[in-house]
């Protein structure tokens, strides 16, 4: 069986005013081209079809066009939510997917709903356990319905997801391709640098172990981070990885899809599919008297850019981005990078200086050399401050 892996469309995101939606569609028409070439049975799409809980229509039309692509082919899917679509708008769209051969599990619920059977051509069953994002709101909510510890998860995420795994796994099947699919954060996960939410998940201990992945599992069709890696290999689990460049935090990175070679009772393999949809992200940053020059260098990239400037704090910088634009058309973001004076100059740092060291740059700064008077009346003040604040010694 070959099963196609995707994720993280967000369609309809918007970067500093530019709409990225038609990249997205260019993307996804590439990963439908994909899955009929590669003669995929199945796709999997593991959350944040869209960016927002409102997606525009232009967002929607490029998501339901692919699944539309999908049935031209004959190739069935399984889709989840993630933490940006909003599970009723995917809910409310169930009946309508589901008669063009996507099956979507928009909230979590019992386990006859979330364990989806998939027949395939070739007369194969692909049983997947499809848990979708859960918020800790969420997650007491659906575990109330199915009777667990619920005063227990409001302390402890992990227990509570472990429940779901636990109860999906139940359901896998012999002589099926068993397959666990979910949009969380995994132990280990390296997140790209546009992700704050997946900082915050891993700072915060919002994250899963791979220890609690179901043992039959023989893969894991992971979403939710946007760079493309394997966290864990028994079972193997993975994320493609989003579909497109969506923030500069993700300048760099090449974008894939996951092509899942497996058989019933067997060890899956990946290989991975790249992708050449979008424009390409990068970051310049350059100094204030270099700009035109690092800048002219760049012509004829057509990819788009954010330009940082760094320049002496409190320096006016008035047509800046002007100067920026008219270089450089495709740049979407020109943000100034303060740099102080005495973190810069080596004769300017101040780690290492006493204080009166400190004082007399300050004076010197400002009125020039120090007097005299005043250099020894501030050493004298110096040494009773740190004479009062010496311990006195009890009993010597």
């Amino acid at each position: 069986m070959r099963v196609l892996h995707t994720a993280d469309f967000h369609a309809g995101r918007n970067l500093r005013g530019f709409d990225r939606t038609p990249e997205i569609h260019d993307a996804l028409r590439e990963i439908a081209a994909l899955a009929r070439t590669e003669r995929a049975d199945a796709v999997l799409v593991s959350g944040d079809l869209f960016d927002t809980a409102n997606p525009s229509a232009e967002a929607e039309h490029a998501v339901f066009d692919f699944f539309l692509s999908l049935r031209d082919a004959g190739i069935p899917g399984v889709v989840i939510a993630g933490n940006h679509d909003s599970a009723a708008r995917l809910g409310s769209v169930t009946g309508l997917l589901g008669w063009v051969g996507i099956q979507v599990v928009a909230q979590a619920g019992t386990p006859a709903q979330m364990v989806r059977h998939v027949e395939t051509k070739a007369g194969q069953t692909l049983t997947v356990g499809a848990l979708p994002y859960l918020s800790e709101r969420r997650l007491v909510k659906a575990g109330d319905m199915l009777g667990g510890d619920v005063g227990a998860w409001r302390q402890k995420y992990r227990e509570g997801m472990g429940f779901f795994i636990r109860k999906l796994g139940e359901g896998f099947e012999p002589g099926h391709v068993n397959m666990l699919m979910m949009h969380a954060t995994m132990d280990g996960s390296v997140p790209s640098g546009s992700e704050r939410t997946l900082q915050f998940d891993l700072t915060n201990g919002y994250t899963l172990s791979g220890l609690q992945l179901p043992a039959g599992a023989q893969y894991v069709a992971l979403g939710h981070i946007h760079k493309p890696q394997t966290v864990s290999d028994t079972p193997l689990a993975c994320y493609p990885g989003s579909v497109i460049q969506l923030d500069f935090g993700e300048g760099g990175e090449r974008k894939q899809v996951n092509l899942v070679e497996v058989e019933p009772g067997r060890p899956a393999r990946v290989h991975d599919l790249p992708l050449s949809s979008g424009r390409e992200l990068r970051t310049l940053r350059v100094d204030l008297e270099h700009v035109e020059a690092r800048l002219s260098a760049l012509k004829g990239y057509e990819g788009l850019l954010k330009v940082v400037v760094r320049a002496p704090a409190g320096t006016a910088l008035p047509g800046l981005k002007d100067r920026v634009l008219k270089l450089m058309p495709n740049t979407l973001a020109v943000d100034l990078e303060a740099q102080q004076e005495d973190l810069l100059i080596p004769e300017l740092r101040r780690e290492g200086l006493s204080l009166m060291d400190l004082y007399e740059r300050y004076w010197r700064e400002r009125r020039g050399e120090l007097p005299d008077d005043l250099r020894s009346a501030f050493r004298e003040a110096d040494e009773a401050a740190r004479t009062e604040a010496e311990p006195v010694e009890v009993g010597a």
